[in-house]
């Protein structure tokens, strides 16, 4: 697992939104944008799904996402292998974060995706370049 840094942190923490790829069985891609979620620790992200309707489907068939932002402090990609929780203490902390944030919003899954690989996505000589 790759361990990711303050900056990475700070960078996700400084947006609004981030696109999350999830590909189905046979590699259709499907992305979308994603507001609700966070880093758990320095090697673990937690996305809470509202609505996901195809990304959950993709989950469920092909547990691997890749999660993207840009932000005012910049941007990063991040690869992750998934586990989806609908129970237990992992998905009601994931209900009462988002719950937190908005008492109306009401998850359907907690997904805890464990970092595999973080990659630089702002323009120069280092774009694409993998550096976890």
């Amino acid at each position: 697992m790759a361990k990711v840094t303050e900056e990475i942190k700070e960078s996700l923490k400084g947006t609004k939104i981030a696109f999350l790829a999830t590909a189905s069985k046979d590699g259709t891609p499907n992305v979308v944008p994603i507001a609700a979620l966070k880093f758990l620790d320095d090697e673990t992200l937690l996305i809470s799904d509202q609505y996901f309707g195809k990304t959950l489907k993709n989950l469920l068939e092909n547990p691997k996402i890749a999660l993207t932002w840009w932000g005012d402090k910049g941007g990063f990609q991040i690869k992750a292998d998934i586990a989806i929780h609908t129970d237990g203490e992992i998905f009601r902390q994931n209900v009462e974060w988002v719950h937190s944030i908005k008492e109306t919003l009401n998850p359907k899954s907690a997904i805890v995706g464990k970092i595999t690989a973080v990659y630089i996505v702002k323009s120069g000589p280092d774009a694409g370049k993998k550096i976890l």
